[in-house]
């Protein structure tokens, strides 16, 4: 019995022994770190330089551009507001302007379903004029009246 405790001890020692001095050279997470340095993926320190040098060089000056205004561009804004109509501040409103200007554009190009854009189209045409979009907007009495 002596002899099997002697035995277990000595094994335990060896094993412990022989396996810490395998694995002292693997990384893991029990693995001690360096105070005060950085470490790679194989545990040799990396070289930290010891002044700051920047990696972008940057000047304002560079960016700065001329702001040049003229009448035509205060003109094209006018034609621009004239062309695009009047939308109320809704967010259906704007949600149905741009699906039926996205369903006029796919009608203009001919397609096999033309027949199921065009019934989508009236329907939002008549949710449109119901809503009140291109005037003041829809009253919440509007909103629960107008929903297809």
């Amino acid at each position: 019995m002596r002899r099997q405790q002697l035995l277990i001890i000595f094994i335990t020692v060896f094993h412990v022994a022989f396996v810490t001095a395998l694995t002292a050279t693997e990384l893991n997470n029990r693995t001690p770190r360096p105070q005060n340095r950085a470490v790679d993926a194989d545990g040799k320190p990396l070289p930290i330089p010891t002044q700051f040098k920047a990696a972008l060089e940057y000047q304002s000056s560079e960016a700065v551009t001329p702001v040049i205004t003229s009448g035509s561009s205060q003109k094209s804004r006018q034609a621009a507001s004239q062309s695009t109509p009047a939308i109320a501040d809704d967010a259906s409103c704007r949600w149905l302007h741009k699906r039926m200007t996205n369903l006029k554009n796919r009608l203009q190009s001919s397609s096999h379903i033309d027949g199921y854009l065009q019934a989508e189209l009236s329907q939002y045409q008549q949710q449109w004029s119901c809503l009140k979009c291109a005037n003041g907007g829809p009253s919440s009495a509007d909103l629960s009246r107008c929903r297809l």
